[in-house]
């Protein structure tokens, strides 16, 4: 049996950010960490929010589009690392985190097509009634093969699945919708979280779609950010 005071325990927000600053920096803006603990790039903000996971790994964090309005919007999504290592592992849990769900506010910023890719609603792989902002496809396997990433890329599921997942759109003009797929043998987890809550409908009807099943266990997760209406 293991003992629950023995296991890693989660690192304080502080230090999370303090890790995440220069990763951010890389990617666009400068980044500091002031009082809350809140990083900060111009009106931006990101903070650590309590973790829906008993798992140390895990990380749920909060994009604040303006860190001076409360009234504002904010992005939410989670991530978590696969080191043992506290601190490597909120290095790789943040790196995902980047890739697929940061990289969609910061180009919405932008709209330079640098950091994600746009696609208005007539799009082949559009979300019909929303411009989207899709983030990298992120993802590992137990045997290095990269089906389901390549799938998640190829397939654009957020565009078939629109009509499942528009009913769980809680906002008239910014939702954050993150897709995972995760599966091995006979155990599949697929998730859809929309503003950071799991939506019931859209996770069951991806689950159902014709992605690639393996043996070996693989994952495959990514972001869109929905700007509306298109």
């Amino acid at each position: 049996m293991i003992d629950p005071q023995s296991a890693p325990r989660p690192l304080p927000a502080e230090q999370v950010l303090e890790i995440a600053a220069p990763m951010l920096t890389d990617v666009g803006g400068t980044w500091r960490l002031t009082d809350g603990p809140m990083l900060r790039s111009g009106s931006l903000g990101i903070r650590v929010l309590p973790s829906h996971s008993d798992d140390h790994r895990h990380l749920d964090l909060e994009i604040l589009l303006n860190a001076d309005r409360a009234d504002v919007p904010t992005i939410v999504d989670c991530s978590t690392g696969l080191a043992a290592d506290p601190v490597e592992a909120a290095r790789q849990a943040i790196q995902e985190w980047i890739e697929t769900c940061l990289v969609t506010v910061l180009e919405m910023v932008e709209q330079q097509g640098r950091l994600a890719t746009h696609f208005r609603s007539s799009d082949q792989g559009g979300f019909i009634g929303w411009h989207a902002i899709v983030g990298s496809v992120t993802g590992w396997s137990v045997d290095g093969s990269q089906d389901k990433q390549e799938w998640l890329a190829e397939a654009m599921p957020w565009s078939t699945l629109a009509p499942v997942i528009t009913p769980g759109l809680d906002r008239p003009f910014l939702n954050g919708v993150r897709m995972l797929i995760g599966q091995g043998g006979d155990f599949t987890e697929c998730e859809i979280r929309i503003n950071g809550q799991r939506h019931e409908p859209s996770a069951s009807a991806l689950a159902a779609l014709d992605w690639p099943r393996t043996k070996d266990f693989g994952l495959a997760r990514t972001f869109v950010l929905l700007v509306g209406p298109d």
